[in-house]
């Protein structure tokens, strides 16, 4: 009776078992019970044994010494059965020379058994599948095939993640290359945005991908998703410094957002990291580029929060630290660049406390860097977009300084530039919304030169593109910003070419965006004097409309109170207050 059993066992073993393929799973998957007590040659021993081919060919080639063979496995068996452990490698022995005796004598039994013996082996190359075998020749079929089942679907799943990983290496070198490719403007945002996508879906456990790809989507407008590939690359960052980078991607997006204090938080974050990296290994010129670009940023935020002094002293360290960098490697391009942008933050600054000399000699010293690396490297379209910028801000200055001519000569070569680098890559909204912006400087130039029909051209222009980023993005709180200043330039004009209805239809576009900026972040000064200025538009296309300048106090006095007005804005509340006939 034993014998059939274990040929009917062996029968449905062996169908199972022909090609299969196994790997290692975790211990705590398999079923309870020593995996010590498997011994994996006792194992394929007793399986070989009991295959209905062994049966078979025991039945065929029968004789006295075949038999005797089987009494002694039996007795063996029941000895073993009993307690009598020690004998179990005399059974191991048996169940073997009987199997060799067998295809020895049967060549046709020797070459089936032999394919059975490979397939059995393999499964008893791991403890796993040691105890699965042994599960099987005790009786357990069922239990025995369902973890050979899990075996080889943990198989097949490290088969495919391998094989995903490989191909996201692959993908990766690609995916640098056309990134290169783009900053030469030879590849569009939206091409390089699907390469990482596919790379991170292979193989999402690299943080510098994460970084890339959410660099890529807040380029394209993209924040809720720039936002998600920033947070995973904190979580997948493997060590400090990439943690701190990928802080700051964070950061940028939550800039973009308007969300201002969950920003700051991020940069400082980023910043205490960079800090601890430069205080060990203060010769690391790699840690301190980081310090300087985690000094500028926190100082971007302290500037659109209103705190312009304690910007300009984080944008001072950052440029201090620059400098050093700069003298010690002169032909870092990565330490001109940054050095490049303190120079603009700080002319910045100095630009709207009203020091324009100040502003104009570090817009200058920016310029000069840009230039110089543009011209080393005329592909490059992000140096040529730094050189735009660098045009744009000196013709700031020269529009402060009244010098009309000059500020529109210098915003038409930023232009210049600007439209090549959106022709080139449509997708690149960050480029889009540079073109917009010097729409609009230009159509101020024209509205200061009483040029009403050239601005209101140029104003609509800039207002196309900002209708197209804003409604694409929505969640963008700066280019939901650039459309309220667009509404409100082309009011202006319509107010100035007595089309006062169109212009309050424009102003009232306007104000609705700025009411639910102003609210969304009470922290953020620009927002809340665009604000203001929208509440006394109105209030002068409608005929001195005293409710609006009501209201335009009202923000001024919160402003006031929370110390966010400046030395400049001395006069402002008293004359709301008139103009409001409080």
């Amino acid at each position: 009776m034993e014998t059939c059993e274990g040929s009917v066992r062996a029968w449905w073993w062996l169908a199972f078992v022909l090609g299969l393929c196994l790997a290692p799973l975790s211990l705590a998957q398999l079923p309870s019970g020593s995996l010590a007590q498997a011994d994996a040659r006792a194992e394929v021993a007793t399986a070989l044994y009991a295959a209905s081919a062994t049966q078979a060919a025991a039945e065929r080639v029968a004789d006295a010494k075949i038999r005797a063979q089987r009494r002694e496995i039996d007795e063996l068996r029941a000895q073993v059965r009993a307690g009598a452990a020690p004998l179990k490698a005399a059974l191991t022995a048996a169940e073997e020379r009987y199997v060799a005796t067998l295809a020895a004598r049967d060549r046709t039994y020797g070459q089936e058994i032999a394919v059975f013996r490979a397939a059995v082996e393999d499964i008893a190359s791991t403890p796993e599948g040691v105890a699965a075998l042994a599960r099987f020749n005790a009786g357990d079929e069922i239990g025995a095939l369902a973890v050979l089942d899990d075996l080889r679907a943990a198989r097949d799943a490290a088969r495919k993640k391998r094989a995903a990983i490989e191909s996201a290496a692959e993908g990766r070198r690609i995916a640098t290359l056309a990134l290169e490719a783009r900053a030469k403007g030879k590849q569009t945002t939206a091409h390089v945005i699907a390469r990482y996508e596919e790379v991170t879906r292979l193989d999402p456990g690299v943080p510098w991908d994460w970084i890339e790809l959410g660099r890529l989507y807040r380029d394209a407008g993209r924040l809720a998703d720039a936002l998600r590939a920033a947070k995973a690359a904190v979580d997948t960052a493997q060590d400090e410094r990439l943690r701190a980078v990928a802080f700051d991607a964070v950061g940028d997006v939550q800039v973009a957002q308007g969300n201002l204090a969950a920003a700051l938080e991020s940069y400082r974050s980023a910043y205490a990291i960079f800090e601890r990296l430069t205080k060990a290994d203060s010769a690391n010129i790699l840690w301190q580029n980081d310090l300087a670009v985690s000094y500028s940023k926190i100082g971007d935020v302290q500037l659109t929060q209103g705190n312009r002094a304690a910007a300009l002293e984080s944008y001072q360290a950052s440029k201090e630290i620059l400098k050093r960098l700069t003298k010690a490697d002169p032909g870092g391009a990565g330490w001109l660049r940054h050095l490049s942008v303190s120079y603009d933050r700080i002319g910045y600054v100095h630009q709207k406390q009203g020091d324009l000399q100040a502003a104009l000699e570090s817009y200058g010293a920016s310029l000069a860097i840009a230039e110089r690396l543009a011209n080393d490297d005329p592909g490059n379209a992000q140096r040529q977009r730094d050189l735009a910028v660098s045009y744009s801000q000196i013709g700031d200055v020269q529009v402060a300084q009244s010098d009309l001519p000059a500020a529109l000569d210098t915003y038409l070569a930023s232009l210049a530039i600007a439209e090549r680098l959106a022709k080139a890559d449509p997708g690149n909204a960050e480029w889009q919304r540079d073109l917009s912006a010097l729409f609009s400087r230009i159509g101020d130039v024209q509205v200061a030169q009483r040029n009403l029909p050239a601005a209101l051209e140029n104003y609509r222009a800039s207002l196309a593109i900002a209708e197209r980023l804003a409604k694409a993005e929505p969640g963008n709180a700066g280019w939901q910003s650039d459309l309220a200043v667009s509404y409100r330039n082309i009011g202006d004009v319509q107010r100035a070419q007595r089309n006062l209805p169109a212009a309050l239809e424009s102003y009232r576009a306007s104000l609705a965006i700025a009411e639910r900026l102003a609210k969304a972040d009470p922290d953020n000064a620009a927002w809340q004097r665009n604000l203001i200025v929208s509440y006394l538009k109105l209030s002068a296309a409608s005929g001195d409309d005293k409710a609006y300048v009501a209201k335009a106090l009202d923000v001024a006095l919160a402003m006031q109170q929370r110390g966010m007005l400046e030395p400049r804005d001395a006069r402002l509340i008293e004359d709301l207050k008139r103009l409001a006939g409080r």
